[in-house]
């Protein structure tokens, strides 16, 4: 794991707690009967922050992957696995025998 790819797995586990917190906090103060209009603001901030951060970790690791299977595909080019497919013979129906049936 590269150590950018690190930062934001760890941004985003620390802004998913935050914004379990304020849930929290925010159910709590509405069954007590406080105002909470101030907090929904600060919740949608970090749940946007949250999804930033998750699409960032994402888009390195996916990066990542491609370049390892990159290597991997260099390092060996006799064993590539052929991509399975399904046999035609699966999507051929009977036809004929649906129209003398009618």
């Amino acid at each position: 794991m590269k150590m950018n790819e690190k930062f934001w797995k760890i941004a985003e586990i620390v802004l998913g707690v935050i914004g379990a917190a304020l849930l929290i906090l925010i159910l709590v103060l509405r069954i007590m009967g406080k105002d909470i209009s101030a907090l929904t603001y600060a919740i949608v901030g970090v749940v946007v922050l949250f999804l930033i951060a998750d699409e960032f970790a994402r888009s390195i690791r996916r990066r990542r992957e491609k370049e390892e299977a990159a290597r991997e595909k260099a390092e060996h080019p006799d064993e590539q696995t052929p991509e399975t497919a399904l046999p035609k013979d699966a999507f051929e129906f009977e036809q004929e025998q649906e129209k003398e049936n009618p």
